[in-house]
């Protein structure tokens, strides 16, 4: 008896000392966690190999990753600092609040598909400033960048997810790209297994590393941008990052870190977590009548906030702090009647097709350094126009076109969220970090305007019910929001009865294949939405 109580207790202490040199990765491509794990290999840390998946998902993911775009991340380093890390894309410093209401000749400019769809793309930034305040210096910018140059430059085997979607939008790319768009405009049919060499973006990707972003921002890359008319010299050189002071929340006893306006993420999410812990609250059950009416009453009433008074923090009249005093949020939600569904101001208004525009990538290395990163080109291979390699993204219509006008995603905003020079676009990226002692949780999801949701969730599913990061992310969704007022529910997500009563109260129902693609690590543990139509992956790195 004493020797298998001494052989399980150096089993466990084996195990216990395996996970303390443990990295974990969550990532929307199999070959991202590829590269993290060489780069942590090599010494890297966690945001040194940040760095290197953020440019490999720009080649293998290229509706999502992006050197075209921008994002968010949060970072908890090994000892306990937070920081958040804001390289948003912003408008240029011609953009006028009517630009897309009509031109000098009363036609529509789009938001979408236009080249003033475009904001001033800030990845590379981003990611440069990551590396100088947070790279471990084991690894030289350069090598950050060495995987996706070869990913681009000797291509890689695509998968059946990614042969679907350059079949769909073959003609798209054709029509918006009359010059050409490398490999993209090619008249062939994608198969799964066909190599996809991407020859140009390898040489964007070869000046980044060698001149670093001044290539991008004042050199090849601007010029090309300039002469295509999408933005001025000055537009390009005039891009900054913004070191932003994370939000800091408390739920079950976790410490949640999360991210600031402009992201919209981290105070609904907040709003959501103290919502669904107040004294009236009906929320107790998982997947019943109640849960779902007041989770649908209570994001009614977030995403009003969410539309008035949220946008780029420059031009807020409203504190993020005086959205989150819990007298305002008493005030703002003890008026949910438990019974009937109830009524969001009078703006009737569609909501566009859920894109899988964005992506998000979690990891955490074996020191204890974490970062939480969500990187978009906003719609689906953005505007679907082509530059020197990859595509542009169409971040402008995040801002609010016109007061009460929805966006692709039936987001409503107001003059916080207005288009002027300069500014920087509201958002629904959600990446979060939780924190209680020694554990760590790295969480995020693409999904437009359910990322808060979905987040909001799985944290809820994970700290107040007990189930495990693996069975939070796999679990059914649902969503809601102001406008329109629907409830979306992901299939598997209800029963007959739920559904009946539900429709009793009032709530009008929609249903969903999918919500989200949650990629979520914690300490020594991956859980990758691999049920999910995609290719995510997630892997235990094991550091000698």
């Amino acid at each position: 008896m004493n020797r298998i109580i001494i052989l399980t207790s150096i089993y466990f202490i084996f195990i216990g000392n395996l996970l303390a040199q443990s990295a974990s990765v969550a990532a929307a491509h199999p070959l991202a966690v590829d590269v993290v794990e060489s780069i942590l290999k090599k010494g890297g840390n966690a945001y040194d190999a940040a760095v290197a998946a953020h440019f490999s998902l720009a080649v293998v993911l290229p509706r999502a990753g992006n050197i075209g775009g921008g994002g968010f991340a949060v970072i908890h380093t090994s000892n306990a600092k937070a920081a958040t890390l804001d390289y948003r894309e912003v408008a240029p410093l011609s953009a006028s609040k009517d630009m897309f209401v009509r031109d000098e000749n009363n036609n529509n400019i789009s938001s979408l598909t236009s080249k003033s769809a475009s904001g001033v793309p800030g990845s590379v930034m981003g990611m440069w400033n990551l590396y100088l305040r947070y790279g471990s210096r084991n690894l030289s910018w350069s090598d950050l960048l060495t995987p996706a140059i070869t990913l681009a430059d000797t291509g890689f085997f695509i998968t059946e997810k990614l042969s679907e979607e350059l079949n769909y939008n073959s003609s798209y790319f054709i029509l918006q790209n009359p010059n050409g768009c490398g490999p993209f405009c090619k008249d062939i049919i994608w198969e799964q297994g066909i190599r996809l060499v991407q020859s140009e973006l390898a040489e964007t990707l070869k000046g980044i590393a060698d001149y670093g972003p001044n290539y991008f921002y004042s050199g090849p890359v601007a010029k090309k941008l300039v002469e295509q008319n999408y933005f001025t010299m000055s537009d390009m050189a005039s891009y900054l990052i913004r070191w932003r002071e994370p939000i800091i929340g408390e739920y079950r006893g976790w410490e949640v870190i999360t991210m600031p306006p402009p992201s919209s993420g981290g105070v609904a999410l907040l709003q959501l977590l103290y919502g669904s812990e107040r004294d009236l609250n009906t929320m107790q059950e998982l997947e019943s009548v109640a849960s779902y009416h007041d989770f649908t009453e209570l994001t009614r009433i977030v995403y009003e906030d969410r539309a008035r008074y949220l946008g780029d923090p420059d031009y807020m009249d409203m504190r993020t702090a005086d959205l989150l005093d819990t007298s305002y949020l008493d005030k703002r939600f003890i008026n949910i009647d438990p019974k009937r569904a109830g009524k969001s101001p009078n703006l009737a208004v569609p909501l566009g097709e859920e894109s899988s525009e964005t992506t998000h990538f979690s990891i955490l290395d074996k020191e204890g350094n974490s970062i939480a990163a969500t990187t978009t080109l906003n719609a689906s291979y953005g505007s679907k126009r082509w530059v020197a390699g990859f595509f542009m993204n169409n971040e402008m219509d995040d801002f609010s076109i016109s007061p009460g006008v929805p966006n692709q995603f039936g987001l409503i905003g107001f003059e916080a969220n207005s288009i002027k020079p300069g500014k920087r676009m509201l958002s629904s990226m959600t990446p979060t970090i939780l924190v209680k002692g020694d554990q760590k949780v790295v969480l995020g999801t693409p999904g437009g305007s359910t990322i808060i949701t979905n987040v909001f969730q799985v944290i809820r599913r994970f700290c107040r019910f007990g189930q495990t990061l693996q069975e939070s992310v796999n679990s059914k969704k649902i969503h809601a929001q102001a406008w329109p007022e629907v409830l979306y529910l992901e299939e598997g997500s209800f029963t007959k009865k739920v559904l009946r009563k539900l429709k009793k109260k009032g709530h009008k129902i929609e249903f969903k294949k999918q919500i989200g693609r949650f990629q979520a690590v914690s300490n020594g543990k991956t859980a990758p939405d691999v049920l999910r139509t995609g290719d995510s992956a997630g892997r235990v790195i094991f550091i000698e």
